[in-house]
């Protein structure tokens, strides 16, 4: 189980949030899903993930991710990785995700931080 002090830190962004995820996204997600619930509540038009700070991500972690984008999309907004782990970036490529996360050249790779 993961135990973290600040597992997602949330700022303020022109009409949304950042969301700068620490630490690896595994079967404990609960933490991570109360963040994106509290985000998806106040229906903002962008929302910039970071996860430079996250190492890995389970299929489960894959899920919150999805529906968090869903719920984000569905609301009317737009959902953008800028920061990502190089062995996470693999994961998503390999389920097909930088597709539907919209990965692209303005996305930082990150090698192990």
């Amino acid at each position: 189980m993961d135990f973290q002090d600040a597992p997602a830190v949330v700022t303020t962004i022109d009409d949304g949030f950042n969301i700068a995820v620490k630490g690896p996204i595994h079967t404990n997600t609960a933490w991570l899903e109360r963040e994106f619930k509290r985000i998806i509540d106040a229906k903002p038009k962008n929302v910039e993930l970071d996860l430079a700070d996250t190492r890995s991500v389970s299929s489960a972690g894959l899920g919150v991710l999805i529906g968090f984008r869903t719920s984000v999309v569905k609301n009317g907004g737009a959902l953008r990785i800028t920061a990502i782990q190089k062995q996470v970036l693999g994961t998503f490529r390999f389920s097909g995700l930088d597709k539907m996360f919209q990965l692209d050249a303005t996305t930082r790779i990150v090698a192990h931080s």
